[in-house]
């Protein structure tokens, strides 16, 4: 009850908060502009998961000039054993291949108590993940490494890059995805390999989020954009605090802390410390968390999605 309590004070309270970013700031570094007009390229793929579709011509939100062109290899959508929808497209202009999942409106129940229950990693069973998050990958995981096997097959797409997009539930899965094939990758072939999340909640343990930093590192391409986790914030987002279980989910990766929105522009901090900055989202305390800050992303601004 108490953790009820605290979650709906959060979405009322935090409705009506701004995030103030520090002046002199010791844990983050403004992005460049660059960064920007990137993380909405990720965003605008993985918002037009929320749009069900079975062919990309037929699907409005993926008809923005940034991402008209992508060739989907790879569609899913799944009820049992979980929901799971996304697909696998081919942007050849960036020489970039995308994995992006969807998420779901129903990011608090997911949530809720009895859902927390943590089981093994199958990768590596040191580490410990959400068994919500890893039922639903599960019934993605063939989709997903069947395209990504034929696309490593395709000589013509030698040297692409591959990043894993999700937001919300659909950033916890794709998550899951990355740590589980980039394990397990051909390490011959020369190919970077990022996760960008957007408002993802926590996936695992501590374990779990050490992989995800030691794969960051190994695949690090230099620069900001190279780091090979990308966790973006959006100032309040609730999400990002969740699940709290006394520590026992921690977060990987990068974090980019932002603020701003598409119309107005995006200001960007990327934070000094890899996992939970406590200068960063971490300062934001559990009355000012919103719900709306949930919704809005670089390159995505979600109402309530259909499925």
């Amino acid at each position: 009850m108490l953790y009820a309590f605290i979650v709906l004070v959060a979405i009322i309270a935090g409705s009506y908060a701004d995030v103030v970013f520090p002046s002199t700031h010791d844990g983050a570094t403004l992005a460049p502009s660059v960064l920007v007009d990137s993380l909405q390229h990720w965003g605008r793929q993985a918002a037009s998961t929320y749009e069900r579709f079975e062919d990309w011509d037929a699907c409005a939100a993926c008809q923005h000039p940034d991402i008209a062109d992508t060739q989907v290899n790879a569609t899913w959508s799944t009820m049992v054993p979980a929901f799971s929808r996304g697909y696998v497209g081919i942007q050849h202009a960036r020489r970039e291949v995308v994995v992006a999942v969807r998420g779901t409106t129903h990011v608090m129940d997911a949530l809720a108590d009895a859902q927390l229950v943590q089981v093994p990693w199958p990768a590596d069973t040191q580490a410990h993940v959400h068994a919500g998050f890893l039922l639903a990958y599960q019934a993605a995981r063939p989709h997903i490494l069947g395209a990504l096997r034929q696309i490593e097959d395709d000589p013509e797409l030698a040297g692409y890059s591959v990043r894993f997009l999700g937001h919300s539930l659909g950033a916890a899965q794709a998550s899951l995805a990355f740590a589980d094939y980039v394990q397990h990758a051909n390490t011959t072939e020369r190919r970077r390999y990022q996760l960008v999340t957007m408002g993802a909640p926590r996936v695992g343990d501590s374990a779990f989020a050490a992989i995800l930093d030691g794969l960051a590192t190994e695949h690090a391409a230099g620069g900001v954009q190279g780091f090979g986790v990308l966790r973006v914030v959006h100032a309040n987002d609730i999400v990002v605090h969740l699940p709290r279980m006394l520590g026992r989910y921690v977060h990987g990766g990068r974090e980019v802390w932002a603020r701003g929105s598409d119309a107005a522009g995006w200001e960007l901090r990327v934070c000094r410390r890899a996992g939970e900055d406590p200068g960063c989202s971490a300062s934001v305390g559990p009355l000012w968390w919103s719900m709306g800050d949930h919704l809005e992303y670089p390159g995505m601004r979600l109402g309530i999605p259909k499925y």
